[in-house]
């Protein structure tokens, strides 16, 4: 799979998404029926990623924020109030026969990154943050995400990302 011919688009009532899945139930659930009405109440905005026209994943981003208090002391900005902007990646899939070999959820994150850094250069945002499942910490992980301390116990513990400290494609 050529990651150069992913394209994406906001998610419209246009888009035929029943037949997605992602092999988690309560994700499905999310795009089959919430997704739209979440965009339309300006809560998060939906992004589609299409391969050779087949919807192959999606993300949907949301302000947010992190606070400071609850970061290492390592991970914590010499400046800065209570609080960190963040953009949240609220829901994050891909396709259930597309995961763990073509890359797409890293194109995916890399999209998110991007995102981020373009806000930032018009309002306040830092970091990228997210409710992690516990079957995908270790790609986050991966990705340069890191926990953020004292969750034990948490089912989707919290995790952050400082836009600064990675590189992203450019072309995205």
């Amino acid at each position: 799979m050529n990651l150069d011919n992913i394209e994406f688009a906001i998610l419209s009532e246009r888009h035929k998404i029943g037949d997605f899945s992602c092999g988690k139930e309560e994700i499905d659930e999310f795009i089959h029926t919430e997704a739209m009405d979440f965009q339309n109440e300006r809560l998060g905005v939906t992004y589609l990623f299409f391969y050779e026209g087949l919807l192959v994943g999606f993300v949907t981003l949301s302000m947010a924020d992190l606070r400071k208090q609850k970061m290492s002391e390592e991970d914590k900005l010499p400046i800065g109030r209570e609080n960190y902007p963040a953009l949240q990646i609220s829901q994050l899939a891909v396709c259930k026969d597309l995961q763990y070999e073509h890359g797409i959820g890293t194109y995916v994150c890399d999209f998110c990154h991007a995102q981020s850094l373009k806000l930032s250069e018009k309002v306040g945002c830092r970091f990228l943050v997210l409710n992690a499942i516990q079957t995908a910490i270790v790609f986050y992980k991966k990705y340069g995400f890191k926990l953020l301390p004292k969750q034990k116990g948490r089912r989707e513990p919290i995790m952050f990302l400082n836009i600064m400290d990675r590189k992203t494609i450019e072309k995205i």
